[in-house]
């Protein structure tokens, strides 16, 4: 074999076992971040309808319809879904995704996004305390995106926190929230051990209608800036002893003329830990 023949063998081997090693990496990460998040209900707390009596009217409602009374409090969930993300103006990519989210630790995002065909991206966004980052491969083997630092964990506290609507259990004042009246179908909640609140929107019937917060947003050239983010709840439904939003709109600028859409999801199951 000529010796430049044989040359660019040997770097493309070099090359794949890179990009092997870097996967497997990424896998191992995930696995770590995933055991870390599976906080159980070891206490065995249950819900108690009567600790809501001094909350505003619209947190009540919103919590005797989203928990069953007696139901234990969950610390954990895995919520797995799918639906569409948007990537340009009008273009719209499929996802599927799995997340697991601790009310105590952070969260784990670990998704497949159609590009083109039925080629697809893999990767996860995650939180774990006061560190967070984005790392997603094409067909799970060429990195394509790795973001981390302070300013991507500040966006990821702000998702968090407004992600919680699917851990209802760290809404209550047993789990340590802190509720203040908005007006007659609004409240906001600064769930326990947080520095930033949530602003919830609910029907007469305790459906959730909406939840917004300001949000650090960081483009893709590094920049941030602080916008108002949200989601919209369509519909919800119920899982075991937990009603909780089943499709739903995220949005960017929620709540003003320049809104954004840039996510659609409908929730295909959930197992809370």
């Amino acid at each position: 074999m000529p010796l430049i023949a044989l040359l660019l063998v040997l770097a493309a081997l070099s090359g794949l076992g890179w990009l092997a090693r870097a996967r497997r990496m990424r896998r191992e990460h995930r696995a770590r971040i995933r055991k870390v998040l599976s906080q159980a209900n070891v206490g065995g707390e249950c819900f108690a309808a009567e600790t809501l009596a001094a909350l505003p009217d619209p947190a009540a409602r919103y919590l005797r319809r989203a928990i069953a009374a007696g139901a234990p409090l969950a610390r954990s969930v895995d919520v797995r879904m799918t639906g569409s993300l948007r990537v340009g103006v009008d273009d719209w990519v499929p996802f599927e995704a799995r997340q697991r989210i601790c009310a105590e630790r952070g969260f784990l995002w670990e998704a497949r996004v159609g590009v083109v065909g039925r080629l697809r991206t893999h990767g996860a966004d995650w939180l774990v305390g006061e560190e967070a980052g984005m790392a997603h491969a094409l067909a799970d083997w060429w990195p394509l995106l790795r973001r981390h630092g302070a300013e991507t964990a500040r966006s990821a506290l702000g998702r968090f926190i407004v992600e919680l609507i699917w851990l209802p259990s760290a809404l209550t004042p047993q789990r340590g929230a802190k509720w203040m009246r908005g007006d007659s179908n609004r409240a906001v909640v600064t769930p326990a051990g947080g520095k930033s609140t949530v602003a919830v929107a609910v029907a007469e019937d305790g459906r959730l209608i909406e939840v917004s917060t300001v949000r650090r947003r960081v483009s893709p050239n590094g920049e941030s800036l602080v916008a108002p983010f949200g989601l919209v709840i369509e519909s919800e439904q119920r899982w075991g002893d937990y009603v909780v939003p089943s499709k739903l709109v995220a949005a960017w600028g929620i709540g003003t003329d320049d809104r954004e859409d840039f996510l659609r999801l409908s929730v295909d199951d959930i197992r809370w830990l």
